[in-house]
């Protein structure tokens, strides 16, 4: 008997570019690998964030989500529980449960992996493509935005059970 043992993807080295970074919500993302590149079956972000970035409380009702820890600390809020995260630890926040990463160092850089892919629409969608010498938006997200957030999320199916 033959089992299959083919790969999702070819193999792929990535870095943080122009080419693959956003200004989303309050701090950066690039996307190092796409649902395009997998086939649909996950993709990779990094994020950086200030002091007190997070989204709020929210539920990925179609994907998983992982999050380590490059640098800084963070809060992050599954279910009940709080998770104190600092660099090198590994989160995962399975789909259907409410779950919501905070910094709480004074910068943060994670890697967020989302089973399946489709986040990483979700981020392209919301954000305005990055290049270097732009200001990043400071203080918190505008009325418009805020609005563009549930608007796009209830299309990628996350909803914001605190709000």
């Amino acid at each position: 008997m033959t089992v299959g043992n083919k790969s999702i993807a070819g193999a792929m080295h990535r870095s943080i570019n122009d080419d693959n970074t956003y200004f989303f919500l309050n701090g950066l993302a690039s996307i190092l690998v796409s649902g395009e590149d997998t086939n649909g079956e996950f993709c990779i972000i990094h994020f950086t964030g200030k002091k007190d970035a997070g989204p709020p409380l929210h539920i990925h009702e179609a994907e998983d989500e992982t999050f380590l820890v490059v640098e800084g600390e963070l809060e992050i809020q599954i279910g009940d529980e709080i998770i104190h995260a600092k660099a090198g630890d590994y989160v995962f926040a399975p789909r259907g449960i409410p779950h919501a990463p905070k910094t709480i160092s004074e910068t943060s850089q994670i890697v967020v992996t989302n089973y399946p892919a489709g986040f990483d629409r979700f981020v392209k969608e919301m954000s305005v493509p990055y290049h270097k010498g732009m200001e990043k938006p400071e203080g918190p997200p505008s009325a418009e935005l805020i609005k563009k957030l549930f608007e796009v999320s209830e299309k990628y199916k996350i909803t914001y059970p605190s709000l």
